[in-house]
């Protein structure tokens, strides 16, 4: 609890209004519990998701506006609606929301485990944008078959050993070249819990389209960062306020901590950033 709240007091959305973002927490905790059921609540500009108690990533949209403050921006700043988004690991779809539901374009949106799923299929159809949304029950990975998958760990949900002692179920596995074919999109979120490597081994061919122009990896080694910089990216980081890219890089022997923007032809995706309209959201203008 106390994390949660350290969190929330740090975010960069509730820098000015920070006791109305606890008053979120508490009225979120409390309610939750009374009501019992799923419940809708606003997201970003007219768009909503439904959401239930333990939901954590859906939850800190609750509190903060954006859970993931700058790969979210990212990708409403970058986004146009003739664009094609890629989001492997779309959990309930706060990114599938973002990306067709505000910004307007098309998005592939997968998602292995069938409960979770059901909840990204409700949250596109309460958005009203299954025209835009390719839904894919399945996991992305190196080739075609079956992986063991956790299904009891709610965001943290990933490729487990068949022998590892938790709640799990085989789900089908499918290459994103498979799956895309020759429209491979402009930017794709890759959120697997560990599982990026063998994504990125089922999408070479992807990979090296120029349409392709960013890949936001929830983890990273140099296994990864030689295989992104053979395919032509450079390691940034996205500054919402100023709209900027910063260059950083992978360290040597270690692995990068949290989410990891992969960028290919930095001043085209600047410029597409800097011309996007600014965002209202908890009393901040980004």
């Amino acid at each position: 609890m106390i994390r949660t709240w350290k969190w929330i007091w740090d975010h960069p959305l509730t820098r000015r209004r920070r006791f109305a973002a606890m008053m979120r927490w508490f009225r979120w905790q409390v309610g939750s519990r009374v009501l019992g059921h799923p419940v809708v609540v606003p997201f970003v500009g007219e768009s909503r998701l439904v959401v239930e108690r333990s939901m954590t990533g859906a939850t800190g949209n609750i509190y903060c506006g954006l859970h993931e403050f700058a790969d979210m921006a990212f990708v409403l700043h970058c986004l146009r609606g003739t664009d094609l988004f890629v989001d492997v690991g779309a959990n309930i779809g706060s990114y599938t929301v973002l990306a067709s539901g505000v910004v307007g374009c098309r998005t592939v949106s997968i998602e292995p485990v069938p409960g979770t799923f059901s909840k990204l299929e409700r949250n596109v159809r309460i958005n009203a944008i299954e025209g835009r949304v390719q839904l894919h029950h399945c996991a992305a990975g190196a080739g075609e078959g079956e992986v063991w998958f956790r299904t009891d760990h709610d965001t943290m949900n990933r490729v487990v050993d068949p022998s590892d002692p938790v709640e799990k179920m085989r789900v089908v596995v499918r290459g994103l070249d498979t799956i895309l074919g020759v429209d491979v999109g402009e930017i794709w979120k890759v959120d697997v819990e560990g599982y990026e490597w063998e994504v990125l081994q089922g999408a070479g061919g992807s990979l090296r389209e120029s349409r392709l122009k960013g890949v936001m990896l929830e983890g990273n080694d140099e296994r990864i960062a030689a295989l992104m910089r053979g395919a032509g990216f450079e390691s940034m980081v996205y500054d919402p306020w100023g709209r900027t890219l910063s260059a950083i890089s992978v360290g040597a022997g270690g692995k990068a901590q949290g989410n990891h923007l992969w960028v290919r032809d930095r001043s085209w995706v600047e410029g597409r950033c800097r011309g996007a309209a600014r965002v209202q959201l908890n009393g901040e203008s980004f």
